[in-house]
């Protein structure tokens, strides 16, 4: 290695003469486009020799694209989120790109500081998840040909942009179906604090098979024996409840305590992305969500359109999953 590539850095004049190459050879290879099997290994093995590292911000005033994307939680605190971010990473990383994150933390006016910012760090993709607000930004990323995906929910300004979002429904059908030949007649939606989305579609498959949807409220902090003495202690109580999947667990717990007996006499459901735990040999019966299918879907709908192909005004992606476990089971005869 000469002593101008050890004491500097390495350029792709250092990497043509290590590998035998022209420049025009070298620049195909490192920049993904065609050139032969022979010279491609040549180049790579010659870049790692010299140790070549790309300057991706002189690329990128050439080509005036950044290759980076940027991506804008209006709130992140949930496992969703997360498990969104890292397929949704995953798949724009595949495709030769580097995706900014950053969170307004439940405040507008810091999510129109960070597009802004984003704007000037000159990305060339922007993702919101769960916007809202009349961000006037927008119309800049419009000007620049810059393109945004909502993801989740998309309220206000936000809800003229494309759009992916989760959707349980055939899931949910599924479940629904399976308790109806399991003879469950009424089904409990066990719910804390603020409403899901998820149980209130899962309330509707519920209801469109002919079962009564009976709302049993918990607020936070509740005890979950509570509603097992309380409300499961009536003659009409629900066969079957459904909860997320932490609340499911405690439900089971509280059966397990009050030693009623799971499922002969009441099956519970969790909903969520995890399993719930274990209760002793048992296994929480679950309609499981996926985000993963979620972030890449939405990745996707932003690599296609920047190769061209603009993504529908509006897109839902199947993300749930029914799994019968242990804690399902037929209804009890009165």
């Amino acid at each position: 290695m000469s002593s101008r590539t050890t004491e500097s850095k390495a350029t792709l004049h250092d990497v043509a003469a290590r590998a035998g190459v022209s420049i025009a050879t070298v620049s195909r290879a490192l920049n993904g486009l065609p050139v032969s099997a022979k010279s491609m290994e040549r180049v790579q093995k010659a870049a790692q020799e010299v140790g070549y590292v790309a300057n991706l911000a002189a690329r990128a005033l050439r080509s005036e694209r950044s290759h980076t994307m940027g991506l804008v939680f209006f709130d992140l605190h949930s496992t969703m989120g997360v498990e969104l971010l890292d397929a949704l990473s995953e798949t724009i990383e595949d495709a030769g790109y580097s995706l900014l994150v950053s969170t307004a933390r439940g405040d507008t006016r810091r999510f129109d500081r960070l597009l802004r910012r984003l704007l000037e760090r000159r990305v060339d993709a922007l993702f919101c998840v769960q916007a809202r607000g009349q961000s006037e930004i927008l119309a800049r990323y419009h000007a620049a040909a810059i393109p945004v995906v909502a993801a989740i929910t998309g309220a206000g300004a936000f809800s003229e942009m494309p759009l992916v979002s989760p959707s349980i429904g055939e899931a949910a059908d599924t479940l629904a179906l399976r308790l109806r030949e399991l003879g469950h007649g009424v089904v409990g939606l066990v719910q804390r604090g603020a409403s899901s989305t998820f149980l209130a579609r899962i309330g509707r498959a519920l209801a469109a098979h002919d079962i009564r949807v009976e709302s049993l409220g918990c607020e936070d902090g509740g005890n979950m024996g509570e509603l097992v003495r309380g409300p499961m202690a009536r003659p009409d109580a629900p066969t079957a409840l459904i909860a997320l999947s932490a609340d499911a667990q405690a439900l089971l717990a509280a059966c397990d305590a009050r030693g009623m007996r799971v499922p002969d006499e009441v099956s519970i459901v969790g909903v969520g992305t995890g399993s719930g735990g274990l209760a002793g040999e048992r296994v929480l019966s679950h309609l499981l969500v996926d985000p993963h299918r979620l972030g890449g879907a939405v990745g996707m709908a932003m690599l296609s359109w920047l190769a061209g192909a603009a993504p529908a005004k509006r897109v839902a992606v199947e993300i749930g999953t029914w799994v019968p476990r242990a804690t399902t089971g037929r209804a009890p005869v009165a």
